[in-house]
């Protein structure tokens, strides 16, 4: 297990059920937290979040607009800009399902196209079933026990939902595993199919097209490790990524976060930043800084 922040008491995580392994990479968990939430860099990541206790604002990163009320478990989809989570009231409890890339789209009963750049209601997702897992996580008592009501809630959606996989799983792996260096018209011939077929199913599949997939997997790749590594003199990683030049890393950097990198480096390791678990379970080198800014 992680160390535990000294501004969340009662953190952990842990890997899913051994079935779910390759569509879930962790569950986290949050218990009497009273420490600031993460921001959400522009990303390819999904993560489902239930609040059993307290409530959860959304805003703009950028400061702009009014806070949004979340509801009490609600799915945050790929996005392309910053979004900043504020505690509405006080301490609040929270178990998150952090999913794999490309696996969202065998959970849920619409294209994933339709639910980018979104946050959405569990109960909006999945009608009842999604309602009744807000309601049994906040009966449950102790991780184990929200453990294991999510992975029955995960393994029924599987059922549903899950599409077999084929060369579509293959290049989105693909892609997300190389975001540097990948040429689309390759991977479609690598994959046996045309371009325009690849172009077409990339954005129900994963929210974007396969070049902008790419883009924000690079970033956001870049991103963990600059935060991770609590480094600020970015430039060497910037370039090793992919990214022409300096003036070309920030005119990105700030197009999805609104900010050049020297003004969120140094503020403290985001939850999506955490090393990731294999399918079998085991993390990679610990967090250096503390989860909770």
């Amino acid at each position: 297990m992680t160390p535990i922040p000294p501004a969340c008491p009662r953190w952990g995580h842990a890997p899913p059920a051994p079935a779910l392994r390759a569509f879930v990479e962790r569950y986290w968990w949050c218990e009497d937290g009273s420490g600031a939430l993460p921001r959400l860099l522009p990303g390819t990541g999904a993560e489902l979040w239930v609040h059993w206790a307290g409530g959860v604002d959304l805003r703009a990163a950028a400061g702009t607009g009014a806070p949004t009320p979340l509801p009490g478990a609600h799915l945050v989809c790929l996005r392309r800009t910053a979004w900043q989570l504020d505690r509405r009231t006080g301490a609040s409890g929270f178990l998150a399902v952090r999913l794999r890339a490309g696996a969202l789209r065998h959970l849920v009963p619409v294209g994933l196209d339709e639910l980018a750049d979104r946050i959405v209601a569990a109960e909006d997702l999945w009608g009842a079933p999604g309602r009744r897992l807000l309601e049994r996580l906040r009966t449950a008592t102790g991780p184990a026990r929200r453990l294991a009501v999510l992975d029955g809630f995960l393994t029924a959606r599987l059922a549903e939902h899950h599409r077999p996989r084929s060369w579509l799983e293959a290049a989105v792996g693909e892609v997300y595993r190389r975001p540097n260096g990948l040429r689309i018209d390759r991977l479609a011939a690598s994959s046996g199919i045309g371009t325009r077929r690849l172009q077409r199913a990339f954005p129900a599949a994963v929210g974007a097209g396969p070049k902008e997939f790419q883009r924000l997997a690079r970033f956001q790749r870049l991103a963990r490790q600059l935060l991770r590594e609590d480094e600020r003199d970015y430039l060497p990683a910037a370039l090793a990524a992919g990214y022409y030049d300096q003036a070309h890393f920030v005119r990105e950097f700030r197009r999805l976060t609104g900010e050049r990198p020297t003004a969120l480096l140094g503020r403290g390791l985001s939850h999506f930043y955490y090393p990731p678990l294999t399918a079998g379970g085991e993390a990679g080198p610990p967090p250096t800084r503390k989860e909770f800014p």
